[in-house]
């Protein structure tokens, strides 16, 4: 993190005219002896007392992921950057990551279309802030909170309204940090200092290891969500077996002021360890503060107690989170398409597949490889017959991927995919010199990508499967755009007459090449444009027409290299039977000559090029 410390222009002018009031306050004769050296020596010294005052700007560029458990200054930048833009944190700038801290950012991630809204301050977050300029954040003025220092005023004290309320029911293995309880009491009559906790860990399962060590590193204090204590209780000797199965902790050495009139609030937050037998994890621990576990002193040197027995909280574990990885469908994944080959240079990058990839928890998880699929090649061709080279780009990275005869591995990525986050890998291929004619498609499935949890190194869970559209690699290429479709039934009353005419309209451009479409149409090749009777088993007889404003050419309308064309295809059914009918073009079949022979079908998507459905009767 880099700061950088700017002086307030007009903080120094303020502090130039009192030190010339101070200068010049007293007997002129003395004054006049000093120097303009002892002037601005004390210009710097009463700069320096309202620096420590009213603190000074500090320009922050945010570098790491921050979460639950989180301390340091870029964790108290973030909250009074929070606050700046009015998701203050209660507790205010503690530069502690608390349960506060973390509800601030979901309401900021939430405002700001930052998907998913989790909570987590990772890469996604971190550019939205850091791209919104310098984040001006003021030196933190010196607060009460947590107040460890000063006299205590008032009399004796009256501690109130004890209250015990659960923050997590259950910790993942090897999580730190995680809150599982706040002791919340009300002081009146004069102040506290709190100098002492004791808390209760009861295992409910006793076929289970119970002893707490066993499943605990270390205890954290806060208060206000910044840590003013913390214990190692991972060892045996600093806990006190109550029972059989029931054992406390005690915490001293505390100096928590809280002021009269104030509500105390003691988080109890601990490190879970992350070497839990699997069969332990089904343990739980019933936490609680005894009737005199929390001791304070006030004003009048008595000593108080609060706490109570009964009121207590329950907490489980779940094994350690590597994160939980989803492979589904993208918006950004590719319309099917012509990939244009040469025969005598590679092609260009064309896109071919792209496919979301979703972390489900708040782990953050690192990806080692993916393996992705290809599929629907001609007989006897593989993937290097056809792909030259292949990339697969995630936001500004990129990765070459090893091709195989039918697949290609991308290794050694070393990809972090952060907790609840969410990336779009696309899937770039160079069609070699020369490559074959071939309908190709690619899929990923979730066994296809080895992944691993980034703290644990153990393997991730990775589900899903997704499959691009089917492309066609072709010397010359067509591409095409829906105009309009529509659908007329004649005359629904005179029976002997009942049919409907469907109408599909779409543009044609030529790539590369002339491209020549036959002037046929129907349900099967060879035709220059295939289409397809849908709804209700169709039977009866059908006529067809397909016009088009491109010249003709023999028995072909012919579209010249980088012109465009209007098709029309009209369809007229008149059933034998009753029944509800629609049309879907389904294909263009072109070449680059007059002829059908090494013609290639440019398959067509069904949004467009489907009319709606209409009922004929018979």
């Amino acid at each position: 993190m880099k700061t950088i410390t700017k002086r307030s222009h007009a903080s120094k002018a303020a502090v130039v005219a009192l030190a010339g009031m101070l200068l010049f306050s007293g007997t002129g004769a003395a004054r006049a002896a000093d120097t303009s050296a002892s002037i601005e020596s004390q210009i710097q010294a009463l700069l320096a007392q309202l620096n420590a005052l009213k603190g000074t700007g500090v320009s922050t560029t945010f570098t790491r992921d921050l979460t639950i458990g989180s301390q340091g200054a870029d964790v108290t930048a973030l909250q009074n950057f929070l606050a700046s833009k009015g998701f203050s944190v209660a507790a205010g700038a503690t530069g502690y990551f608390g349960a506060q801290t973390k509800a601030a950012l979901v309401s900021y991630q939430a405002a700001n279309g930052i998907a998913p809204a989790a909570g987590y301050f990772g890469p996604a977050t971190r550019a939205k802030v850091n791209a919104s300029g310098s984040v001006v954040t003021p030196t933190p003025t010196p607060t009460p909170t947590p107040d460890t220092t000063g006299t205590l005023k008032g009399g004796e004290a009256d501690l109130k309204k004890y209250d015990f309320r659960r923050e997590n029911t259950d910790g993942a293995e090897g999580e730190n940090g995680v809150e599982v309880a706040t002791a919340k009491f009300d002081v009146e009559g004069g102040d506290i200092r709190v100098e002492r906790l004791e808390l209760t860990a009861a295992a409910t399962n006793g076929s289970l290891t119970k002893q707490p060590w066993k499943y605990f590193d270390r205890l954290i204090i806060l208060a206000d969500g910044k840590q003013i204590g913390s214990k190692d209780v991972s060892n045996r000797k600093n806990w006190d077996e109550v029972s059989d199965g029931v054992y406390r902790i005690n915490v001293t050495g505390l100096k928590q002021i809280v002021r009269e009139n104030k509500t105390a609030e003691l988080t109890f937050a601990f490190d879970i360890s992350d070497n839990i037998d699997t069969a332990n994890l089904n343990q739980q621990f019933t936490f609680s503060v005894s009737d005199n576990g929390i001791r304070a002193v006030d004003a009048a040197g008595i000593q108080q107690y609060t706490g109570n027995t009964s009121d207590a909280v329950t907490f489980g574990f779940k094994a350690e989170e590597n994160g939980k990885l989803l492979v589904r469908s993208s918006q950004d994944d590719p319309e099917a398409g012509i990939l244009v080959a040469d025969d005598a240079k590679e092609s260009e990058a064309y896109s071919v597949f792209a496919f979301d990839l979703k972390n489900s928890q708040n782990a953050d998880a690192v990806i080692n490889e993916i393996t992705i699929n290809v599929a629907d090649l001609n007989s006897g061709v593989t993937a290097p017959d056809v792909i030259r080279r292949a990339t697969l780009k995630v936001g500004k990275t990129t990765f070459v991927g090893d091709i195989s005869a039918s697949s290609i591995t991308f290794s050694d990525m070393s990809l972090t995919l952060d907790g609840e986050d969410e990336i779009t890998p696309t899937l770039f291929v160079t069609l070699a010199r020369n490559a074959t004619a071939t309908p190709i498609s690619f899929s990923v499935t979730g066994s296809d990508i080895e992944a691993e949890g980034a703290t644990s190194g153990d393997d991730s869970i990775v589900t899903g499967t997704q499959t691009s559209e089917t492309h066609q690699i072709a010397y010359a290429g067509v591409v095409t755009e829906p105009v309009s479709t529509s659908v007329k039934v004649s005359d629904p009353n005179d029976a002997s007459t009942t049919t409907a005419t469907y109408t599909v309209k779409f543009k044609v451009t030529a790539l590369d090449e002339d491209a020549y479409v036959s002037m046929t149409a129907g349900t099967s090749s060879p035709t220059g444009v295939q289409f397809a009777i849908e709804g209700n088993t169709f039977e009866g007889s059908t006529s067809t027409l397909l016009t088009s404003t491109a010249r003709k050419s023999g028995d072909f309308y012919l579209v010249r290299e980088g012109k465009t064309e209007t098709f029309t295809l009209t369809v007229v059914l008149d059933p034998t039977t009753a029944g509800t009918f629609y049309v879907t073009a389904n294909g263009v079949r072109f070449n680059s000559e007059a002829s059908f022979t090494d013609s290639t079908l440019f398959e067509l998507p069904k949004k467009g090029y489907q009319t709606d459905a209409a009922y004929i009767a018979n």
